[in-house]
């Protein structure tokens, strides 16, 4: 009988224990708990009265503890929550798993509704609700703009009655409103529907040109000043730095464009404005060119709007006009999408949302790549907050299969953190804009003959597993007309 050789039974041994080794590695490295909510959501509702059951899956808690809080005082520390309460509102209950590696909490709301009227009592109607994100507006002389609350929580039946300085001017099931610019002054507009009323302020300013300002040898390319720094939740956000006011928040945009570094606008709706020292031409080819970290596979699309001083005060309260690109019209396409994020009860918690569509979901809180307390920008005082904008669809998607390697293709052109090779213009991290790209509520030609501010503004609401939330990043903005 032919003998093995010690050497080759030793090799064998090592080849075999080899084939395992990720499983053995696996095994053994130290793993604070993961916890997966048991319906992909944060968000739970139940009546007044009845029990809500959450059943998490848990990964690493051999020999771990549980603890659900509310409010601070511990309700249960079982690893599935049943809670019950009689009293209509809404609570935030924390989950907290500890092992000997570590700690990882996550967060659920709990909508608790209240039980509906008894049958011989008349059922209250559900509360009527508009938004009007401003009541404001400045619009040059000839223009027109489109006056409409968002989402409306209402009876369509009713018809819309608008006024303009008294006078009737349409009643119609249609929300919307089209103010005619042909005089200058200022106006007083009202919308009443049913038991709601909203009055609002139209001021028709000189013809577009009054407040042109040419370039000089003394103007820069760059913008010449941040003017406002709001981003939705993020991993980035509050990282490496503190704002604890909007001026803080300013200063650090100024800081890291100086430096030409990113400032991560966090998810959907975050966005930045900015000007420049000079009204920016619209020559018909690009002439805005915005800085960002260019990715083959992996895009964050931001949306640019663009804005006139019509007013010719020197801020950006005038009005808006979206610069169009590839998937403007796309039906997948959604112009007025809102979302809420609501401030995490503690540190360390992912953010949630809800949207003006019905849905819901978190800004996830990345324990193993971030550590900062909060996701929340910090200068924002108030609970919740909505941003508002143009929500393109996401393309991203896990090109592994495994949860290990995420794409996100890029969109053919119009966009901010968008590797394409129409605007691009074979440079390595920056696209460009047209200002004659810029389009009405409609969708038609703005027709703008000049620009002094900018707006960038996330347009994806999506997250890629271990990479978390879409973020568009901007590193600067320039007129590249005075670059060619």
């Amino acid at each position: 009988m032919r003998r093995i050789s010690p050497i080759i039974m030793v090799m064998a041994l090592f080849l075999a224990v080899s084939c395992n080794w990720n499983e053995v590695i696996h095994d053994i490295t130290p793993m604070p708990p993961e916890i997966t909510l048991d319906n992909g959501s944060a968000f739970y509702s139940i009546m007044a009265g009845d029990e809500l059951t959450v059943s998490p899956t848990y990964r690493f808690v051999e020999g771990a503890s549980y603890e659900w809080t509310c409010d601070g005082t511990v309700i249960s520390v079982e690893p599935v929550l049943r809670y019950t309460d009689t009293l209509a509102h809404t609570v935030f209950i924390k989950i907290t798993v500890t092992n000997e590696f570590g700690s990882t909490s996550d967060e659920i709301r709990v909508e608790v509704k209240p039980l509906p009227p008894k049958p011989d009592s008349e059922p209250e109607p559900d509360d009527d609700f508009w938004v009007f994100p401003q009541t404001v507006f400045n619009v040059s002389l000839g223009r027109s703009i489109m006056l409409t609350p968002h989402d409306i929580k209402q009876d369509d039946r009713i018809d819309y009655v608008w006024t303009v300085d008294g006078v009737q001017v349409q009643a119609s099931e249609v929300p919307g409103y089209v103010f005619e610019a042909k005089q200058e002054g200022s106006y007083e507009v009202c919308v009443a529907h049913g038991k709601l009323s909203q009055t609002l302020t139209v001021n028709v300013c000189p013809a577009e040109g009054t407040y042109y300002r040419p370039a000089t040898a003394s103007s820069v390319p760059e913008i010449s000043r941040v003017f406002e720094f709001t981003p939705a939740p993020g991993q980035y956000v509050n990282e490496d730095y503190t704002a604890n006011t909007p001026e803080e928040a300013i200063a650090y945009v100024n800081q890291r464009f100086s430096e030409v570094k990113y400032v991560s606008l966090g998810g959907f709706g975050g966005y930045l404005v900015a000007g420049f020292d000079h009204s920016v031409d619209n020559t018909g080819e690009y002439e805005i060119g915005i800085v960002s970290h260019l990715s083959e596979e992996y895009t964050e699309a931001g949306v640019v709007w663009v804005m006139q001083d019509e007013n010719g005060d020197g801020l950006p309260n005038d009005t808006w006009y979206e610069l169009k690109g590839s998937d403007t019209f796309a039906e997948t396409t959604i112009h007025d999408y809102s979302v809420t994020y609501y401030r995490p009860s503690s540190p360390g918690m992912s953010v949630q949302w809800t949207d003006n569509q019905g849905g819901s979901g978190k800004v996830s809180y990345m324990t193993a790549y971030h550590h900062q307390d909060w996701y929340y920008p910090l200068w924002i005082t108030e609970d919740r907050y909505t941003l508002r904008g143009t929500r393109l669809e996401a393309h991203n998607y896990d090109k592994s299969g495994k949860g290990t390697y995420w794409v996100n293709p890029p969109y053919d052109w119009g966009y901010v953190d968008n590797y394409n090779e129409v605007d691009m213009l074979g440079s390595k991290d920056t696209n460009h804009f047209k200002i004659s790209n810029a389009v009405r509520y409609d969708g038609s030609p703005a027709d703008l003959k000049y620009i002094d501010f900018v707006m960038v503004q996330n347009a994806l609401n999506a997250s890629s597993g271990w990479l978390g939330e879409i973020s568009t990043e901007v590193c600067g903005i320039f007129d590249h007309n005075l670059k060619k």
